[in-house]
């Protein structure tokens, strides 16, 4: 079992700005052969376009709404949407805070000092939801401390039993809004890390920092193509 949703960003996804409705190259899995699901808090997956750039993102922009005037963010708390699992119905709230602050961390440390991120809505700040998607919840080790007690391992090779090595996995979904709730973009991404691990080993928060650190970078890059800003 994994973080799978194999339709769900990320943050990348929110501003792919991927209007393009080109076919993906061959090869592997492609975006355009897994449609989306309904899964978190997006407004309306059907008008998601898969990214033929980037496997395993959608993404929606809305080209008339300007907001190049605008630098300061707001994020909602981020959403973790767990499906059931027989071995565990809920993430504990500790677990919850914990990935909601490190996906957060990871996206607002490369705005600055380009953006500002702000406490509180308003008439001159872009809103940011965003949701982790997919989660199964697993009983963590005794006495864990940096373990994140979740099913997160994906098959390398797709390999459905046996001693396989794994890759981690994460997804996300995200959606800005402009000051008056227009929906500027939205979009979800699912995103492996770039290390093998044993088929039974535990993920730690520094396993899916790496993804969210990538989406963090990503973001930063197409908030500023959305305002117009080439540098």
């Amino acid at each position: 079992m994994k973080i799978r949703s194999k339709a769900i960003l990320a943050m990348l996804a929110l501003i792919a700005g991927c209007q393009s409705t080109s076919t993906p190259s061959s090869g592997g899995e492609s975006s355009a052969t897994m449609p989306p699901h309904a899964a978190g808090i997006l407004s309306d997956y059907s008008h998601l376009k898969p990214d033929p750039n980037r496997e395993g993102t959608w993404s929606y922009v809305d080209k008339t709404v300007d907001i190049r005037p605008y630098t300061k963010l707001y994020f909602d708390p981020v959403k973790v949407i767990a499906t059931p699992s027989p071995e565990q119905s809920e993430l504990p709230p500790d677990v919850v805070q914990r990935m909601s602050a490190k996906l957060l961390a990871s996206f607002e440390k490369p705005l600055s000092p380009a953006y500002q991120v702000v406490s509180a809505p308003g008439p001159d700040v872009l809103r940011v939801r965003t949701a982790i998607t997919g989660i199964q919840a697993v009983k963590p080790p005794l006495h864990a401390t940096d373990f994140i007690p979740i099913k997160a391992l994906y098959d390398a090779g797709r390999a459905a039993a046996g001693e396989a090595p794994r890759i981690e996995e994460m997804s996300a979904e995200a959606q800005l809004l402009d000051p008056q709730g227009r929906i500027v973009a939205e979009g979800l991404s699912n995103r492996k890390g770039n290390k093998t691990l044993p088929q039974h080993a535990q993920i730690t928060w520094q396993d899916l920092t790496a993804i969210t650190e990538h989406w963090g970078v990503l973001f930063k890059q197409r908030l500023d193509s959305l305002r117009g800003d080439t540098r």
